[in-house]
């Protein structure tokens, strides 16, 4: 399955668990604090258009993202452990163009992905060096492959960058809304406050308020977890672009002979 194609079914089950846990949380917590808190049941004008529901929603769409990483991180690691791309003993050279035509072939057929990491390098460098015959000239491509593979690395983590970004301005945005409700019923208590019930003077702040810190503390959970994950796939996947890259030096580039 192409990145594309991941990334297209990685927001239809983002948007089909969300779905599901807005759901479950209405129907069995919607009365409860915790329902108020992960849901905006009562609070919210329109529900399920809530801010938390937004949260939620970017929330699963962060996590599919960070599976679909998975997966490519998966994949990139299953070529490594696999044998046979490149000759690892101790003494073989590689001196002849048929010996690198064998070894770009044997990559192709064995690989579906040709971009990944390991299978991408090796193809690479063999092309330089049936061109130039340098060795010098085929580290300078191998050294040009890594830059362009950390650049779309950056690239496919963008996504996730803005989403955590985004949660934690939503839950400020709620945090902003909820005080200024609060003070501006505030006023109003101010002004008729012999004529209510001190019960539901005291209620018509809290909610408000709750609503406020609610929205930051579903935001910064929601960041925590999402920043945590993050930190474990990019953190596979960079190991895996530095292991193919030895993997190549030191099977490849270190074999070939200057002609």
């Amino acid at each position: 399955m192409n990145y594309s194609k991941r990334n297209l079914l990685a927001l239809i089950i983002a948007l089909l668990s969300s779905s599901f846990i807005i759901t479950i949380f209405s129907v069995f917590a919607g009365n409860t604090p915790l329902g108020e808190l992960m849901t905006g049941y009562q609070s919210a004008a329109h529900y399920p258009f809530s801010l938390q529901n937004l949260m939620n929603l970017f929330f699963f769409i962060g996590l599919g993202q960070i599976w679909v990483r998975w997966l490519s991180s998966h994949e990139e690691n299953v070529f490594l452990n696999m044998s046979g791309f490149l000759p690892e003993d101790e003494t073989t050279v590689l001196s002849t163009d048929s010996e690198i035509d064998a070894i770009r072939s044997n990559v192709n057929n064995i690989t579906i992905r040709a971009d990944a990491f390991l299978p991408d390098l090796i193809n690479t460098c063999s092309i330089q060096y049936l061109k130039s015959h340098t060795v010098s000239d085929t580290i300078s491509v191998l050294n040009s492959a890594l830059d362009l593979h950390i650049h779309r690395l950056e690239l496919r983590y963008s996504l996730l960058r803005y989403i955590i970004w985004a949660i934690p301005t939503f839950g400020f945005i709620g945090t902003v809304i909820g005080i200024s409700d609060a003070l501006s019923k505030l006023d109003i208590i101010k002004f008729m406050g012999a004529h209510l019930d001190k019960v539901a003077q005291f209620r018509a702040l809290t909610m408000d308020l709750g609503f406020a810190f609610g929205t930051t503390i579903v935001a910064l959970v929601h960041t925590a977890i999402l920043v945590f994950l993050i930190h474990l796939v990019q953190k596979q996947e960079e190991e895996a672009l530095n292991n193919s890259a030895r993997y190549v030096l030191n099977n490849f580039i270190n074999r070939l002979s200057s002609k």
